[in-house]
């Protein structure tokens, strides 16, 4: 046990007076040695309990989390504190890569942010060895789960290296219900942990669904409630092009706006994100890729021009509203169409099994002796059948891939990026490694569990009772069965639910 005192450390690197809930019983727990799994709401400071335990036990802080860009920004957050960070991608040069790995190695680096990918690439566990691994943490820990939402595979296999660093794990999500944290648990091997869950609830956060239509009645609808809104906003759109086109409506309307999404370079999402969180303009519309990294407390209304796919994905990105315990808004637009586009989806996202079965044999019979093909998506997809698409043929190759049927060595299988998929997907080079023999069983349990999660968001979408209490059940939590404060229990038209509020409404 470090002699440090957490709270000193927060104070001095990070400027809180104190920790929020959950917080502290987190950090004590590795710091004393003791692996912990963590549920915090979105906002609720997930990082700080690994950055003090870095700042306090000395050694290494190995970070594992899914994206890019959210390492990124993790390394900026842990430098801003004092912390000496660094990440390690694919998408690095290997001379750079070599040089983070040495600084680790030599001492010169507190915390490591890695996707889980990398623990198994042959002799890296090994040559990371002389660095001294004091906490490994796992970020998003949902990816653990086939139940979860952005299931990873090589998150799954985490837990396979506990006995080779032998130091306290730290599970961390926003969004886990009962199910999913279970399978954390288990699946990370966690020994004995500390298990913290707070409450989803957010009472400030008033939540409405209302009629869709089309897209220019949402548009016009979005419009009327930005007139009501006071402070920040954002609007999210499903697509690339959805998102232009909402953009585009806002500005004619007078409204100060930019898009979002992840089709701009990385230098003007990095100059659009900046100048929304220093209040340049008042509206951001954007795809599911604003979001992570986004820690502006002041966010008075989100907007959905179409529910998510799963009410976790609603609920961490609609949770960006309020932050500072102000009342806000959360709302969605929502039509039975949207129910048969969200299957459309799913289908892309998970095929049956009978045609992934197909397309593995297909993919066999075109890879070399050493279960390997080298190959445009354009060519893959043609020897994959009459008709299919580029598109489609990345879609079936990530459902191989979330399963480890296929691997990829090269490329990207991005056949779903945030919804529109690439402009040319056919002329992307892969080379990707194919299992002669894979169990297929896998990918039926995530359609299964896609499919669940959507009829829960419709469940959410269409239900009679009280909103706030459809979300906290979802996660495992009662509430009451009136909040005051949302769609149903007010009967508030669209505009109408973005009423001037003096207090809160009442929480009993």
């Amino acid at each position: 046990m470090t002699s440090a005192d957490p709270v000193v450390l927060l104070r001095r690197h990070f400027g809180y007076p104190g920790f929020r809930p959950g917080q502290q019983e987190l950090v004590e727990a590795v710091l004393s040695g003791r692996d912990a799994l963590g549920v915090l709401p979105t906002g609720g400071g997930k990082s700080v309990c690994y950055q003090i335990p870095a700042l306090a036990l000395g050694g290494l802080c190995v970070v594992i989390t899914p994206l890019v860009s959210l390492m990124e920004d993790q390394v900026r957050r842990a430098a801003a504190g004092g912390l000496s960070a660094a990440y390690l991608s694919a998408g690095q040069r290997p001379e750079h890569r070599r040089a983070v790995l040495e600084r680790a190695r030599s001492g010169g680096l507190q915390v490591l942010f890695l996707a889980p990918e990398r623990l198994e690439v042959p002799g890296f566990l090994e040559a990371l060895a002389p660095a001294g691994v004091r906490l490994l943490a796992v970020d998003e820990a949902h990816c653990i789960s086939e139940w979860g939402h952005d299931f990873r595979p090589a998150y799954r296999r985490i837990g396979r290296i506990r006995d080779r660093i032998r130091a306290p794990m730290l599970a961390l999500t926003a969004t886990a219900t009962p199910h999913v944290r279970e399978d954390i648990l288990r699946s990370l091997d966690l020994r004995h942990p500390l298990k913290i869950v707070r409450s989803f609830d957010r009472p400030n956060l008033r939540w409405g669904v209302f009629s869709g239509g089309s897209l220019g009645h949402r548009v016009r609808e979005a419009y009327r409630l930005l007139g009501r809104a006071r402070g920040p906003a954002v609007v999210y759109a499903g697509t690339r092009g959805s998102v232009d086109g909402v953009r585009d409506a806002l500005a004619g309307l007078g409204v100060a706006t930019e898009a979002y999404h992840a089709g701009l370079d990385a230098r003007e999402r990095t100059r659009i994100q900046g100048d929304f969180m220093e209040g340049r303009f008042r509206v951001v519309v954007a795809t599911n890729a604003f979001g992570m990294g986004i820690d502006k407390a002041d966010i008075r209304l989100v907007v959905h021009v179409q529910l998510p796919s799963t009410l976790e994905s609603y609920y961490q990105e609609a949770g960006r509203a309020g932050r500072d315990g102000a009342a806000s808004w959360c709302v969605a637009f929502h039509a039975r169409a949207d129910e048969a586009l969200g299957r459309g989806f799913v289908e892309r996202a998970h095929p049956p099994l009978r045609v992934l079965g197909d397309t593995r044999r297909r993919l066999v019979g075109m890879a070399d002796q050493g279960g390997v093909i080298e190959a445009a998506v354009g060519q893959i997809a043609q020897a994959l059948g009459r008709g299919v698409t580029g598109a489609e043929a990345l879609s079936r190759l990530g459902a191989l891939a979330r399963i480890g049927a296929v691997r990829l060595l090269q490329g990207s299988l991005n056949a779903e990026d945030d919804g529109t998929g690439p402009a040319d997907a056919g002329s992307q080079w892969l080379r990707i490694g194919v299992r002669r023999h894979a169990e297929l069983s896998p990918a039926g349990r995530l359609r299964a569990a896609a499919m669940s999660k959507l009829r829960a968001v419709a469940r959410y979408a269409t239900g009679r009772g009280c909103r706030r209490r459809s979300l906290l059940a979802y996660f495992g939590e009662v509430a009451p069965s009136r909040c005051g404060g949302c769609d149903r229990c007010t009967g508030a038209s669209t505009p109408d639910l973005l009423v001037s509020i003096e207090h809160p409404w009442n929480d009993t």
